[in-house]
């Protein structure tokens, strides 16, 4: 008996006009890297002062942060793509992953990677420089992290090369973002502020003091929230500490 049903001719996978406008997709990961670049500018800034970071050199860093985010936009393209190439032909994943092996677009893009990536180092790096040329005179206040962003557009315009020690080992008080920390014995103390920190019970300095807060940038930034937080002393159970605090995601934690 023959099937009255007629013959459905399915359509090929490898004709799907999203995977064949390579050059489409080229200036989509392009547009999306360096959005990101833009936007993840300040957390970018504070995974380089981080402990982690301190044992590769800044250029290694940035580029290997980079990397990340070019694969991670390409797998974006590709995750998108082949749902919406699946949604179309009722076809299976392993069809689509073969696709995209067949087409070839991660494998086409690896011979313009050290270009793209050159290009978002320019673009992160010249962000720095001409950000304070662009802010209007009555918002030329500094504040510790304009003054962080400022030193780091600094080093990277010398190829990394930090010709002065001394400013490598300066911080700006996290509490009035005017003063400089400086340390006495046991005691870390801020120049203009009443910022001290007597650590008797803990071997604290500046370099473990500059890590720790830092670290604490970091720790906000990974919870998604953009507002600066805030620093206070506080003292509780007898013992002086210095809390971040952001009222925006609930952030209090001890520093050091």
């Amino acid at each position: 008996m023959e099937d009255d049903c007629p013959t459905i001719k399915r359509r090929s996978l490898k004709t799907h006009p999203q995977f064949n406008n390579y050059s489409f997709w080229k200036d989509k990961v392009r547009e999306n890297c360096y959005k990101r670049v833009r936007e993840d500018r300040t957390r970018l800034l504070w995974k380089m002062r981080s402990p982690a970071a301190q044992s590769l050199i800044d250029k290694e860093f940035i580029k290997s942060t980079f990397q990340e985010i070019v694969s991670d936009e390409l797998k974006k393209i590709k995750d998108s793509s082949l749902s919406d190439c699946l949604e179309s032909s009722n076809s299976v994943p392993k069809a689509t992953d073969e696709l995209w092996e067949y087409n070839g677009l991660q494998d086409a893009y690896q011979g313009e990677c050290e270009e793209l990536l050159l290009e978002m180092q320019r673009i992160f790096y010249e962000d720095l420089r001409t950000e304070p040329a662009r802010k209007e005179p009555e918002d030329q206040i500094k504040t510790w992290a304009d003054e962080e962003d400022e030193y780091l557009a600094r080093a990277v315009s010398e190829h990394m090369q930090l010709k002065d020690e001394q400013v490598h080992k300066q911080i700006w008080c996290p509490i009035c973002k005017q003063g400089e920390l400086q340390q006495k014995h046991q005691l870390i103390y801020c120049t203009l502020c009443n910022l001290q920190l007597n650590r008797d019970d803990e071997v604290v300095n500046l370099d473990i003091l500059r890590d720790r807060l830092a670290e604490a940038h970091d720790d906000h930034l990974d919870r998604g929230c953009r507002l600066k937080p805030k620093f206070c002393l506080e003292t509780r159970f007898g013992l002086t500490a210095l809390y971040i605090l952001c009222q925006d995601c609930n952030t209090f934690e001890v520093v050091i």
